[in-house]
């Protein structure tokens, strides 16, 4: 069994990897993805109108590699709360979370996808919607959604 775990690091969502993953047989491949947030230098100056300028390569460089950093920060914290002895594949993705997750999901093969119901970005998710709520309706496979200890 292939299993994709979606993570971005935070406490309920490394929580969520570990407790869905024991809810599950034993797989013989774990994914774990974290999707970088694109950096607001990256879009600096698109918006329309006049106001501000446009961020240097330089600038908008230096804001994806610490993207990435965090990306990989979220990874290792997750991965390191996984049972030991696990093959565990990780992938750092960029873009829409919930879109570029379920398009891993298919990519990959993933027989069942597991991810939390919230972590970080509250304010976020209410004005964009949730994650988990996008990979439910549009995974390619099962997704078990581990609900944190705080939800009510």
């Amino acid at each position: 069994m292939r299993v994709l775990i979606g993570t971005d690091g935070s406490d309920d969502a490394v929580a969520a990897a570990a407790a869905g993953l024991a809810l599950l047989a034993p797989p013989d491949e774990v994914i774990v993805t974290c999707v970088a947030d694109t950096p607001d230098e990256a879009t600096r100056g698109l918006e329309s109108g006049f106001a501000g300028g446009m961020a240097t390569d330089t600038e908008v460089e230096a804001a994806w590699s610490a993207a990435k950093e965090g990306a990989e920060a979220a990874l290792h914290r997750t991965v390191a709360a996984l049972p030991e002895g696990l093959s565990v594949d990780t992938v750092i993705l960029s873009g829409d979370p919930g879109p570029a997750v379920c398009r891993l999901a298919a990519e990959r093969g993933a027989d069942v996808l597991v991810l939390g119901s919230r972590g970080l970005g509250a304010i976020r998710r209410a004005l964009l919607g949730s994650v988990s709520t996008y990979v439910s309706a549009n995974a390619p496979c099962p997704v078990v959604i581990v609900r944190s200890g705080t939800d009510g």
